[in-house]
Order: structure tokens, then sequence, then C-alpha cells
């Protein structure tokens, strides 16, 4: 957010008393009537479009009065007669700030900031200007300058480290934000910035050490906690990622925390425990597809096949273009020996992408179970066209085509 540094002073109003225009602009602004002002200053420039102090006055009159547009043409002929009156800059950086014109305001206060060394204000705005501009390197530049005047500045540490992060040297910006972290504790959210963006950078065992700092002073954050859960689990470190998920959901139970934990619980063997939590994950989401879908296929893998196919079908009403849920559908239906079905929803499968070789197998043996012979024989040879290391079900469906062969000869 900007911080203004406020309207200049009306400049010169005395040396607008030398003619009546000019005497009538001054009376108005010694009683802030600014709206009074502006034909008389405006006539004025019409007679001596030079006239500095009679811009300035005007440019300020219409600022006054929210004119904001034009007091912004004015200010910037100002700025190019003479680009050293810094009140004519400060209104106009200030203009452009509040018009969103970030990139402009940065080129007005870094001038104010080189003519005026001490004026830390400017600077900062200068950097601040830059940083809403998406300028990073040059708010980089400008935040390390206020660093060199104050080092103890929080707002400069805290803007240099986000430049640095902006600008993708991640590792660079972590001692900033930890120095700001050490100045003020109440900048601590500034670690999870950093640390999620190292995170999708891949440096995910970086940012696994600023969760876990941010969360010894902050245990009780369960978005944190399933950060830390997520990542521990991704490095295999099941037994800590299995605590740290099981406190996110203590704290605020969500579907995405009780899905991880499930998955804990999965990798640990824990099937009971797992499949509790990915029912309460789907419960709790019912319009999540993919949530529907995980306990789902918890279902199928304990041969639950009837449930497993309710969870199939109502993952399909939300999302129908997901091909693991149909061909999850296919096997429970299989299961069910309910062939026809387990048919259909391998054909919407194949709908959505090539078939993958389980499919096309569970294809042949559906309908080979229907008796669908020619049929069979087409998916079974299909089937073993394919690369793959199912060795089993290979020698099972060479056996078939040699069966289905002499039961088609006698026909």
């Amino acid at each position: 957010m900007y911080r203004g540094l406020g309207f200049g002073l009306a400049l010169c109003v005395a040396a607008l008393l030398g003619a009546d225009a000019l005497r009538e602009a001054a009376q108005a602004l010694e009683s802030n009537d600014f709206a009074g002002a502006i034909p008389h200053l405006e006539a004025a420039l019409e007679d001596d479009p030079a006239n500095v102090n009679a811009r300035f006055n005007l440019a300020y009159a219409r600022q006054a009065t929210g004119d904001a547009a034009s007091a912004i043409q004015h200010y910037q002929v100002i700025a190019e007669q003479q680009p050293d009156l810094m009140p004519a800059r400060q209104n106009l950086a200030t203009l452009l700030m509040q018009a969103g014109r970030f990139a402009d305001a940065a080129q007005h206060y870094e001038a104010i900031a080189q003519a005026q060394p001490e004026n830390r204000q400017g600077l900062q705005l200068a950097a601040s200007a830059h940083s809403q501009a998406g300028q990073a390197e040059q708010a980089r530049a400008a935040f390390q300058r206020l660093l060199d005047i104050d080092g103890t500045s929080l707002e400069a540490t805290l803007g240099l480290a986000s430049s640095l992060a902006e600008l993708g040297r991640l590792h660079e910006a972590v001692p900033h934000y930890l120095r700001a972290v050490q100045m003020d504790p109440s900048a601590e959210d500034a670690l999870l910035e950093i640390a999620k963006r190292l995170e999708e950078s891949g440096f995910k065992q970086d940012a696994l050490e600023l969760y876990r700092r941010y969360a010894r002073n902050r245990p009780d954050n369960a978005a944190v906690q399933e950060e830390i859960g997520v990542l521990l689990l991704a490095s295999g470190n099941l037994r800590a990622a299995t605590q740290a998920l099981e406190r996110a959901v203590r704290l605020e139970p969500r579907s995405r925390r009780h899905a991880a934990l499930g998955e804990a619980y999965r990798q640990a063997g824990k099937v009971e425990a797992a499949r509790e939590q990915l029912s309460l994950a789907a419960k709790s989401a019912p319009g999540d597809a993919k949530a529907r879908l995980r306990y789902a296929n918890a279902l199928l893998q304990q041969q639950e096949y009837e449930l497993a196919s309710r969870e199939y079908l109502a993952s399909l009403e939300v999302d129908p273009g997901a091909s693991d849920a149909w061909n999850g559908l296919a096997f429970a239906m299989y299961r069910l020996s309910n062939f026809p079905a387990a048919l259909r929803a391998l054909k919407e499968a194949e709908k959505l992408g090539p078939p993958l070789a389980a499919s096309v197998y569970l294809r042949a043996l559906c309908q080979d179970s229907l008796q669908l012979y020619e049929e069979a024989q087409d998916s079974y040879r299909a089937f073993l066209a394919l690369s793959t290391d199912m060795q089993v079900e290979t020698w099972k469906a060479t056996q078939r085509l040699k069966t289905i062969a002499k039961v088609l000869e006698k026909r």
C-alpha cells in the first residue's frame, strides 16, 4: 500500500497578484475556494502558458476538487518544465499511485529520493511503487538502499526479501525473512510466503524446515501442520507425517486433510483407519470427485464391490470425464458379475483415451463371460499385442484363445 506525501503547498500565491485573473485566483486559494480559483488560473495560463506558478496552483486546485486526470496532466507539464520542483513531483506521484500507474509514480519518487537523499519516505515510496509495478529488480535495489541507510527497517527488510523472492532468488531471500522475524516476531507469517515458493520450486526440504520453524511457535495452525505432513509423506517419513496430519485433522478437519491422513494410514498398512479417513473425506466434500474416487478405490481394495460401485457412480456424477473412475466402476461391476454394466463402463473409459492393458483384458473377460466369443477373441488378441508385464493374465489369455478357437470351430 502506498503512503502519499500529501498535497504540496500552493506555490507563490503572492506572485499571482500581478494581474486581475491572478489576483482573483490568489484570493480564492487563500480562502480554500479551489473551485473558484480554477477559471481564473485557466485564464492566466491562456495568457502565459509558461507560468509554472499558475500551472502548479491550477493542478493543485484540480487535485483538491477531485479532478485527478487534469491535475496529473498539469503536474506532468511542470515536471518537464521545471524537473527540480519537488512539490509538483510529490503530488504527481501521489496521484499516479492512486490511479494505479505504479511504474510512472516510481520514476518521480526516484527523482525525489535522488534530489533529497535524506528523504527516506521518498525512497520507501519509490521501492513500494516499483514493487507494485512488478519491477522486482528496481524494487530490490531501492529496498537495499533503504537498508544501507537504516539497517533496522522492518519494512525494508521484508521488501528486500519479497523482491528477491519475486526474482526467483529464493535462497537469498530466506535470511532476510528470518531476520525480519527476529526483528518482529509478528512478521512470522512471511515465512509461509517463502516456504510456499520454495515448495513450488521443488526445494521441498528447505520448505519443510521453514514450515517446522513456524510450527514451533504456532503449533495450532492446521494448514501448516497439513503442509508439514504432506511433505513428510512425500519424503518417506511416514511416522512423522502421520503425526502431523493427525494434528491437522484434529485442529481443523477438512476433506483434503482426511484424504492425506488416509493415504498415510494406507502406506502404513492400516487399512481400516485409511478407509475411515477416506470415507470422512468423501462425506465432508460430496462435490469433490477425487475424494469420492479415493474412497471408492479403498472400498475396491477391500473387496466391497457394491459400495465401491456406488462411490464410483457418485464420483462420475460430478466428473464424468474421469477415466480412472470408469475403469474402477468396470472392475467393481465385473466382480458383481454385472458384465454388461462393466462393458458399458469400459466403453466410456475408452472414449477418454487409449485403454490400459488391464482394461483390455477386463473387456475380454466380460465378453467371454457373456459368451461373446468372437468379440472376446478380438479383445484377448488386442491384449496380447500390448507390451505388458501382466504375465499371469498373458498366460490365461493365451489359453482362453485356444479354447475359444475350438468353440468357434464347432459352430
